[in-house]
């Protein structure tokens, strides 16, 4: 079986100069996935389907087309186990096209909200 091979065009550089805030970690405890998920459910991706794992050594995103669906598009976003909330916050805004200071200020936001 041959070993699957990601397409540069279709990762996020999170440790660039441009997305340095990803790479940040904090000892904060909470529940990282569930937090990716409310993200994604605030700024809402038009048209992709998004994959949320855990356990990764770094916060990481990739994404790309799905084949014969015009227009759809997948995404993962690996959440490190020392993620911070601005880090994870930040890169679900990115699959989302949405302004960085929207993302922060409505995610972290309602991370202090109490859950129902």
């Amino acid at each position: 079986m041959r070993p699957l091979q990601v397409h540069p065009d279709h990762v996020l550089p999170v440790a660039s100069d441009r997305f340095g805030a990803l790479a940040e970690t904090s000892d904060e405890r909470f529940d990282r996935a569930s937090f990716a998920r409310q993200a994604v459910d605030l700024v809402r991706p038009a048209r992709m389907t998004v994959a949320i794992c855990e356990g990764s050594s770094r916060m990481r995103v990739e994404s790309g087309p799905i084949w014969g669906r015009r227009g759809e598009t997948w995404a993962l976003v690996a959440v490190s186990d020392r993620a911070s909330r601005r880090a994870i916050a930040l890169a679900v805004a990115t699959l989302a096209r949405v302004p960085r200071a929207y993302a922060l200020d409505a995610l972290l936001d309602s991370a202090s909200e109490p859950a129902p």
